[in-house]
């Protein structure tokens, strides 16, 4: 029966395997025709890619990468960020963990400035993975928790899933389990909402793995058969392996050994197949612990050596620990205690390195128990020794009191070991208390840089929503006074068309239309025929003067509508959202703030003189560079308006640095300047020297330049004598 078993799997396989060469054969056919070119080849090349994730690691990163030069060449970001994903897919297979991290942080960096959010939810998974794999916990969490963040601002159930599940195994990882246990259920509970049979296997082999280690081995075995039957219906190969080594495992801790080893052996060969070598490493160290329990040492330390060799090359930290511990047993099972205490010892280290909390006693009893067995052989020998005396020389006293003496000195001896164990447990124990204090130390100083990474960013949108609002407020002022203007040229323009002398020309021409036949006569002989003439050339001068008037204040009226146009045009071009670079003038940028503070530079006579060197675009953030700029125009406008004398001038800047790699934009007044005491203040939160403000805007300016990878200065020779501020603009 088994054997049939094991033939009905073999050509399950076999067909998977068919279905997908069909596949393969098919795109390769389509990649080599001559009309497929552009962004068509880059996606089949991907497709390509995308197939052999289940059959071979090395095509991934082949494909990928073919598909990623020709993405650069053709300028084709969507196929470059997929062709990323892929080859970063290929070397995590590989388990080449830092390559498979250079191309995930490409990747996310390509969906950074595409603006991708799902994409970067997606990114932020597959780096927490890879550092996952490389027992850096504490990153891994990090990046899940960013993935989990965006996902539910999207709404997007999938997104959540994968990322619940992913925090899921880091809880797993510290052992956790009962933690994990509740992540795990939570994503298969959303997988099944939305019918993602895919994600569902993952969360069912998850949770298998959990009731495995909770001990609870039939309920370990009923969710892995699940997700074996699974992933055999989509044909992942990986998955399938993976479920036929946690199968093993519980066959092994359920002492069926011959079994356990059976299904071991089964996910080895596909593991090497399709070239996992993470999962290959597994496997050969779950064979070597199988065939130590047989008690077939040989077979067990070669597998043990192979895993560990492995687990090394690939830089599994979790995995090398394990093997170090199998080793420890097997050297202690065969009584070599030296041996096995240098690999708990590694062990040991292993685990620290991974940051659990164990304590290092462990190795203290091994040591304690070498050496105290060590001294026990030898009292055995020397009793042995000593009862053949005995036997020769019975009746020799001296001989006795001698052997009384060896025994006092070796009870002596026994109790110095056991003193020196108590004190070196103790110092162990001590030892322990103070690294707990430096882990809770260190979570303490991680919650409060969060919470000031938190404060920073709440800071960062209010000076955002800020300079908007300032923005926003100069604009209604101006568009306030030249909608007066517009105003008074329409009430002019009606005036002049209520007063218009039209009328008195329609009188006349009534008159010319009754005297239509005698016309001449009228005009030549009647009395009021006589002054017709000269009536009109007065009401056609009249009519011209009227309309020369109208055309006026019609010109008025629409030089008016086209400020109030130019005015919401600057408005409208830099109401941005906050994040998004574009390569921008800061001649123009700086040019459309001066147009919306005009009016009140007009209105308080405040001259702007304008220095500008010619520079070109630089990519920046338009939206955090124009708030700094509102901010620093508008104090100085402010200090303008309060100087008492008339001599009220600006002078800007612009110019490029390329010793510092960076452009320059400089706002000199004449106002009331900075005392020198307050020089060092003003960029402090909180701090301001005017009424009702409540002392954030430089503060935040200075963080919006820090965040776009600039810088902010400011200089004064004291009260009354001005104020520069240096803002210096680099490319980011």
């Amino acid at each position: 029966m088994k054997k049939y078993i094991c033939l009905l799997f073999l050509i399950f396989i076999l067909n998977i395997n068919l279905f997908s060469q069909n596949d393969i054969k098919s795109l390769e056919r389509k990649l080599s025709n001559s009309s497929v070119t552009g962004n068509e080849k880059v996606d089949v090349l991907n497709e390509l890619a995308e197939k052999y994730k289940s059959i071979s690691a090395e095509k991934i990163v082949e494909y990928g990468k073919r598909a990623l030069e020709l993405s650069k060449k053709i300028d084709y970001k969507k196929g470059e960020a997929k062709s990323l994903s892929n080859i970063g897919s290929g070397y995590t297979y590989l388990s080449n963990y830092d390559k498979a991290l250079e191309y995930y942080l490409k990747y996310l960096r390509i969906n950074e400035e595409m603006g991708d959010k799902n994409s970067i939810a997606l990114s932020f998974n597959y780096i927490g993975n890879v550092h996952c794999k490389m027992s850096n916990y504490d990153r891994a969490l990090g990046y899940f928790l960013k993935s989990l963040k965006i996902n539910e601002e999207m709404g997007n159930k999938q997104g959540i899933s994968v990322s619940v599940n992913y925090i899921g195994t880091v809880y797993w990882y510290l052992n956790d389990y009962d933690k994990a246990l509740e992540y795990y259920l939570k994503s298969l509970e959303i997988n099944e909402e939305i019918g993602d049979k895919k994600s569902i296997v993952y969360s069912l082999n998850n949770i298998g793995i959990i009731y495995h280690k909770l001990k609870n081995y039939n309920k370990a075995l009923e969710y892995y058969l699940r997700s074996l039957k699974l992933y055999e219906e989509i044909g992942n190969k990986n998955g399938v392996a993976s479920l036929l080594n946690n199968i093993s495992v519980i066959y092994k801790d359920s002492v069926k050994y011959d079994k356990a080893l059976e299904y071991n052996l089964k996910s080895l060969k596909i593991f090497e197949e399709i070239g996992n070598k993470n999962g290959i490493a597994i496997s050969l160290k779950n064979t070597g612990e199988i065939y130590l329990k047989l008690k077939k040492y040989k077979k067990a330390l070669l597998y043990l050596e192979q895993g560990l060799k492995l687990a090394k090359e690939i830089g599994t930290k979790d995995l090398i620990k394990d093997c170090y511990e199998t080793f420890a047993e097997l050297y202690s099972v065969k009584a070599n205690y030296q041996k096995s205490l240098e690999y708990y010892k590694l062990y040991s280290k292993a685990k620290d390195s991974i940051f659990t909390k164990e304590s290092s006693e462990k190795v203290a009893e091994m040591q304690t128990k070498y050496e105290t067995e060590k001294k026990e052989r030898k009292i055995e020998v020397l009793q042995k020794d000593n009862d053949i005396k005995k036997l020769e020389i019975i009746h020799q006293i001296n001989f006795r009191n001698y052997l009384i003496v060896i025994s006092g000195l070796i009870l002596i001896l026994i109790l110095v070991i056991y003193s020196r164990y108590r004190t070196k447990k103790k110092a162990n124990e001590i030892l322990f208390e103070k690294n707990s204090q430096i882990l809770k130390q260190k979570n303490q100083l991680s919650q409060t840089l969060n919470q000031l990474r938190e404060t920073q960013k709440t800071l960062v949108d209010i000076s955002h929503r800020t300079g908007m609002a300032e923005i926003a407020s100069s604009i209604l002022h101006n568009v306030g006074n030249v909608l007066n203007s517009v105003k008074v040229s329409s009430q002019i323009l009606k005036e002049k068309i209520e007063g218009s002398r039209i009328n008195n020309l329609q009188k006349s021409l009534d008159l010319i239309k009754q005297h239509k036949t005698d016309l001449t006569d009228y005009i030549t002989s009647d009395d009021k025929g006589k002054m017709l003439p000269d009536y009109l050339i007065k009401v056609g001068r009249a009519l011209k003067d009227e309309q020369n008037a109208c055309i006026n204040e019609l010109s008025n009226l629409y030089n008016g509508i086209n400020h109030i146009e130019g005015i919401i045009s600057v408005q409208q071009n830099y109401a941005g959202v906050s994040g998004i670079k574009e390569r921008i003038s800061l001649v123009q940028i700086m040019n459309d703030i001066i147009k919306m503070y005009q009016d009140s530079f007009n209105k308080y006579k405040i001259k702007v003189n304008k220095n500008y060197k010619e520079v070109t675009p630089i990519l920046t953030e338009k939206a955090k560079l124009m708030q700094v700029l509102v901010n620093i125009l508008k104090n100085a406008k402010e200090s303008l308006e309060i100087k008492k004398d008339e001599n009220r001038v600006i002078t800007i800047n612009i110019f490029e640095d390329k010793g510092k790699e960076c452009q320059i934009i400089e706002i000199i007044d004449n106002g009331i300047g900075i005392e020198k005491e307050n020089l060092d203040k003003i960029f402090s939160y909180g701090f301001t020297t005017k009424k009702n403000s409540k002392g954030f805007g430089l503060h935040t300016s200075a963080l919006a330049m820090e965040d776009i990878k600039g810088e902010m200065l400011a200089y004064s020779d004291g009260k009354d004598k001005g104020v520069k501020f240096s803002v210096l603009v680099t490319e980011i």
